[in-house]
């Protein structure tokens, strides 16, 4: 079994225990979980079963609190079970013809799948399907059952207790490498449900998942670590480096079902505040020259949400967002930025070569002599290539040493020419991201005022 595979599983461990592991329990909520939890039935990676028994849930919860995350990963010797399953692509496709029409039986679907030519006449087995469907819920009954859910309005009970994440395709921006050409700006955002305060927003160029790990990264430098991050089921939501990220951060991770994004609604609302608040005005700023750079675009957009989002009061709950989320006294967890550091590192597995040597990322690097052959694992910072841990056997050994080095540009945005302004109109020459943007400024500037004066009368600073 390799290491993406007892990561795997060690992700789908924490997920069952997450409940039980991130919060502090009331005298006997622990084992109605635990019942709870049991009761049903799993996918579970590379096994043929679908149940997990208390005494087992017990096992993992001990492991997590002794060791951790790595603790719930499978020992290096375990066997691996591997079991004949259905191809995806084939399944998907079950799935869909039970969801169109629910009195569809197996056996029907068996044999549309047959004329179809999706799968060999006999190969697919009732058995084998009515299992997998089961697993996920299609039966008849669930589905029918599912239309008539009536789901309440949700809303956490207090600060960190979850937080939600999305990605907004927000605007384009001017080329920052060809000129007169566009590029799209995506808006990465974690907000606080409790409080709808945005605890880190940020844009970048690409949609991918360091982006996502790099803003979640200081949201939680700034305002501590989330009992539950809600997200919905996109790529960079799913991958097994962002679920390890959380088992190690013990923040459960919890993806809508396909289909219904029920609680969707609080990131949706604020997008559509983006839209109609922010983007407009920036279009005209990018227009007259004035935002040209990704980084004068997070420039603006912090100004903006610190001027006019976080203190607009909120109609469900009458308060400024800064202020829900700042009064509330619920405890923050925090974790040293050494510590946090450590937890978003990227891994990696390399073979070593006779010469003893790795390649990583178009570059060259050596490890400790009598490697050879040798799997290892690398850790490390995509965006600070200096430090490559090398592990085995969850030991660390020697950090990798650069051979050939390469540059790597991750992102370095040159200074567009700003664009010549020819206005056929006349214009008011009022942005209102722009005043916002200098009401920010003078606020910093009044809070170091007043907290020199406390110096100079002797109190505390502000």
């Amino acid at each position: 079994m390799d290491e993406k595979q007892r990561q795997e599983i060690a992700n789908f461990r924490y997920g069952l225990i997450a409940p039980l592991v991130t919060r502090k329990l009331e005298p006997g909520e622990q084992a109605h979980l635990l019942k709870e939890i049991a009761s049903h039935g799993y996918e579970i990676p590379y096994s043929t079963t679908k149940m997990v028994s208390v005494r087992t849930l017990e096992r993992y919860t001990k492991a997590y609190r002794e060791g951790g995350w790595d603790a719930l990963k499978p020992s290096t010797r375990a066997d691996q079970l591997r079991s004949k399953t259905i191809e995806p692509e084939v399944l998907e496709k079950a799935i869909a013809l039970k969801k169109e029409n629910t009195a569809r039986s197996v056996r029907q679907i068996i044999a549309i799948l047959e004329l179809a030519k999706f799968v060999q006449l006999g190969e697919l087995k009732e058995s084998t399907l009515s299992k997998q469907l089961r697993r996920r819920g299609m039966t008849k009954k669930a589905l029918e059952n599912e239309h008539k859910d009536n789901f309440r309005r949700f809303e956490a009970d207090h600060r960190n207790a979850c937080w939600q994440g999305d990605v907004q395709h927000t605007l384009y921006l001017p080329h920052p490498e060809k000129k007169g050409k566009k590029k799209m700006a995506y808006l990465v955002v974690f907000i606080d449900d409790y409080a709808r305060y945005v605890v880190h927003a940020q844009f970048y160029f690409e949609e991918r998942v360091p982006r996502l790990e790099d803003c979640l990264k200081k949201a939680i430098l700034k305002h501590g670590v989330p009992e539950l991050i809600y997200v919905d089921n996109g790529a960079i939501y799913s991958s097994h480096h962002f679920a390890r990220i959380c088992g190690r951060l013990r923040t459960q991770l919890k993806h809508t079902r396909p289909g219904r994004p029920q609680g969707r609604g609080k990131q949706e609302k604020f997008f559509r505040f983006v839209d109609q608040s922010f983007v407009p005005e920036a279009y005209d700023l990018i227009e007259q020259g004035k935002i040209q750079t990704l980084a004068d675009l997070n420039q603006f957009f912090t100004a903006w949400l610190e001027v006019a989002y976080h203190q607009k009061i909120h109609n469900s709950f009458k308060q400024r967002p800064v202020d829900r989320f700042r009064k509330c006294d619920y405890s923050i967890r925090t974790v040293p930025p050494h510590e946090l550091m450590e937890v978003f590192l990227l891994e990696e597995t390399r073979k070593v070569d006779k010469t003893n040597c790795i390649s990583l990322m178009g570059t060259t690097y050596e490890v400790e002599p009598g490697l050879v052959g040798e799997k290892v694992q690398l850790r490390f910072d995509p965006y600070d290539m200096s430090v490559i841990q090398v592990w085995k056997d969850e030991k660390r050994l020697k950090d990798a040493v650069v051979m050939e080095l390469r540059s790597m540009e991750w992102e370095k945005p040159k200074e567009a020419e700003k664009l010549d302004s020819q206005e056929s109109t006349q214009k008011t020459g009022l942005n209102y991201i722009e005043l916002v943007y200098e009401e920010y400024i003078d606020q910093q500037k009044q809070k170091q005022q007043e907290g020199f004066a406390s110096l100079m009368k002797g109190g505390d600073p502000v």
